[in-house]
């Protein structure tokens, strides 16, 4: 079955993220989130995903930011552990993920996450968006609402839904706009701390 989805197709934002992380940063180790959990290295759609999954209880999808991978989760994931099956994915070319050649858009990114879970065997999800991750989960939602029983957004906006363009260009709430006197405080007088940061941070953001 075919469906268009408002903005997830061909989000400039999305493929500009990723390009951004595949030219900065090198690649880094499976995460490792403790005891109980364990990584897999799922074959989808001719590279691989790497996922997170431990817990116990119904199964919920945790997906990731801009610039960051499923170890942002790594906190997080070890409250929910005991009542939930955290399962958490490296988007494609992010983290441990493999970098795809085609489909750095959200709505492929929705279907190889959806491959990589039903290969590992859940079905009925509940799916967690975070930041450019909550697009990816919302197309998740879109295209497979009959396995999505509970679905959150938070810490972006949805391209293509009325009023996405003006939080996009709010400095004050979207970090693609930061500008202006405060960062360039922030950073005074730091400048070289910041080029090297900014080269890895998406590697370090979890211990």
């Amino acid at each position: 079955m075919s469906r268009t989805f408002p903005g997830l197709r061909a989000s400039p934002l999305f493929v500009l993220g990723c390009l951004t992380v595949l030219i900065a940063v090198p690649p880094v180790h499976a995460a490792d989130f403790g005891s109980g959990f364990k990584t897999h290295s799922v074959a989808v759609d001719g590279g691989t995903l790497s996922v997170t999954v431990g817990g116990s209880g119904p199964p919920v999808v945790l997906i990731h930011g801009y610039a960051e991978s499923s170890r942002m989760w790594k906190p997080l994931a070890k409250v929910l552990a005991p009542r939930l099956t955290v399962i958490a994915p490296d988007l494609p070319g992010f983290g441990a993920a493999s970098i795809p050649k085609t489909g750095l858009d959200m709505k492929t990114s929705a279907e190889r996450v959806h491959t990589a879970v039903n290969s590992l065997g859940y079905n009925k999800v509940r799916v967690v968006g975070h930041d450019i991750g909550l697009m990816v989960a919302y197309a998740y939602a879109a295209m497979y609402p009959q396995e999505v029983e509970k679905l959150a957004l938070m810490d972006a906006f949805l391209p293509g839904v009325a009023g996405w363009e003006a939080v996009y260009d709010n400095p004050g709430i979207w970090h693609f706009r930061f500008c202006g006197a405060t960062p360039e405080a922030l950073v005074k007088g730091r400048e070289p701390i910041s080029r090297v940061a900014s080269s890895s941070w998406s590697t370090s953001a979890v211990p």
